[in-house]
């Protein structure tokens, strides 16, 4: 029997590249990748490039959206706002937070996958990725399980033939949770990038940096992007 085929919204970041060795494991894999004009942009998008020739996926696209550059209003998309260090958050969203961002991403899968015949979408988010940030979901409200829902919820009212859902099969998962099965699954972590302020050198600092290396340090497992850079990145 066929397996289902299934659209994984993949970042270039750890988090999706775990979802996505987790999907490759019961469906057919198609892998999404959305340009939108921020900081790490195009190093995500050659890390996708790379995942693509790793995991092999039935059908991949890559989506340019440039008005969330063009709207602004955030870190990751205008240097006129700094990227918070993680420690130095409460719980008042970071700068780094781009209202309608998931909501737009996920229409955008939602579209591919009912054009593909596919019948689930994949997005790699977690409410509490761990210390030293604060959760999550508080940060980036549209990471909470309850505005995912709603989303796939509408979209099940919005199938004219077949159902499509929103899974998030990490979203119970703090990073170092994260690693280990992506450890267990093989998953490339060398072809991953988790910086949100630059794309050339991790500032070691932001929520994306600061949680990946603890994650991998409470997981007991080595960073292997950590040889190609700075020994600064704690």
């Amino acid at each position: 029997m066929a397996k289902a085929k299934a659209v994984v919204l993949c970042s270039g970041g750890l988090n999706s590249t775990v979802a996505a060795a987790m999907t490759q494991q019961q469906h057919t894999l198609a892998m999404l990748h959305v340009r939108f004009g921020h900081r790490a942009a195009e190093k995500e998008a050659r890390l996708f490039a790379d995942q693509l020739e790793y995991f092999k996926p039935q059908q991949h696209l890559t989506i340019d959206m440039p008005h969330f550059a063009a709207i602004g209003g955030n870190a990751r998309t205008s240097r006129k706002f700094a990227i918070e260090d993680a420690r130095a958050l409460g719980e008042a969203r970071t700068n780094a937070y781009i209202p309608g961002l998931i909501t737009t991403l996920l229409g955008a899968a939602y579209t591919w996958a009912g054009a593909i015949g596919a019948n689930k979408i994949v997005l790699g988010v977690s409410e509490d990725l761990g210390p030293p940030a604060p959760k999550t979901s508080t940060l980036y409200p549209d990471f909470a399980r309850e505005y995912i829902e709603l989303v796939s919820h509408a979209f099940l009212f919005a199938s004219a033939q077949r159902p499509i859902n929103v899974d998030t099969p990490i979203i119970d998962l703090e990073r170092a949770e994260i690693i280990k099965l992506g450890n267990r699954l093989a998953a490339p972590f060398e072809m991953t990038w988790s910086c949100l302020s630059s794309a050339e050198q991790a500032c070691g600092g932001c929520v994306g940096c600061s949680t990946r290396a603890r994650g991998f340090v409470d997981a007991g497992i080595p960073d292997p992007i950590l040889s190609r850079e700075p020994a600064g990145i704690r």
